[in-house]
């Protein structure tokens, strides 16, 4: 293993800066990482609306192979290719733990999932399990609301409709609306005074996410995971409302919704050679996954 390799950084900023290979905690695994996705997280983080340690590893998601096992950990990862698919309030990359944007990084057994092929369409695994775990605590629902259009907005969208429920897609760029319309998804550009099930915030733009509960006045919310960091939207009348915060896991149901999924994220993804911190305006719908 080198002993010192490029990382993207935060530092006030993202730079890239040398890293060493992390400790393995026990339970832990040292991942060589293949592929890396810079995604909306990271903008948020490096626009000052979401704040994290100087000296954390930017990057939400990734995949690569198992290196090394800690203590305790799972032994049939040894040697396999695996991708994470799990967060939770202890480990969250980047607003909790270091990200996936440097050659090794160390991630909790429970929360990566072996895949079968290692590439930029397998760093979407999470946001798929996220979409997969929303649908099946949606099972009441008949009207949702989608706020936002990133890949978790996107793929619940999918999955929801698959599942025959009526989804409507809130999202104000003329991209991610000719996006959805494309896969048979009805959107919307503003928000009105329809009545809703449920609501899904897949958007981290609080205001829209406060104007869509105030007006439609569903009983179940769904919130973007970062909800879970750093509070959830502040709308007086939505405190009797019950809320559900996605994590992930769903291993089997996030690798058959992805694989359906393949040609739209592979359109619209730019992939990066080697690491450098990505241009902050504009990009692919989809974002930008470096190969490591």
């Amino acid at each position: 293993m080198a002993s010192e390799h490029t990382a993207i950084i935060w530092r006030g900023e993202p730079v890239s800066e040398p890293r060493f290979p992390p400790l393995v905690p026990q339970g832990w695994v040292l991942l060589r990482v293949d592929y890396a996705r810079w995604c909306p997280i990271d903008d948020a983080v490096t626009a000052g609306l979401l704040p994290i340690e100087s000296g954390t590893v930017m990057g939400c998601s990734g995949t690569g192979t198992v290196l090394e096992l800690g203590v305790d950990a799972d032994t049939s990862l040894a040697g396999r290719r695996a991708a994470l698919i799990r967060i939770d309030e202890d480990y969250a990359p980047p607003l909790q733990g270091d990200g996936f944007l440097s050659r090794y990084v160390a991630v909790p057994t429970t929360h990566i999932a072996e895949i079968d092929e290692i590439d930029p369409v397998s760093t979407f695994l999470l946001d798929a399990s996220l979409a997969c775990s929303t649908a099946r605590r949606l099972d009441y629902a008949d009207h949702v609301l989608v706020i936002g259009c990133g890949s978790f907005g996107l793929f619940t969208s999918i999955i929801l409709a698959d599942n025959g429920y009526n989804v409507v897609v809130h999202t104000s760029s003329p991209d991610t609306q000719r996006l959805a319309r494309r896969l048979g998804l009805e959107t919307a550009d503003r928000v009105d005074n329809r009545r809703y099930d449920a609501i899904v915030a897949a958007s981290l733009n609080v205001h829209k996410v406060e104007q869509a509960l105030s007006a439609s006045r569903p009983s179940m919310v769904v919130l973007h995971p970062v909800y879970a960091f750093y509070g959830w939207p502040a709308c007086r009348k939505c405190w009797s409302l019950e809320t559900f915060i996605p994590m992930g896991g769903e291993a089997g149901c996030a690798r058959k919704l992805l694989e359906r999924l393949r040609q739209v994220v592979e359109e619209n993804i730019a992939v990066v050679e080697g690491l450098s911190p990505p241009p902050g305006i504009g990009g692919p719908i989809l974002g930008y996954v470096f190969r490591l």
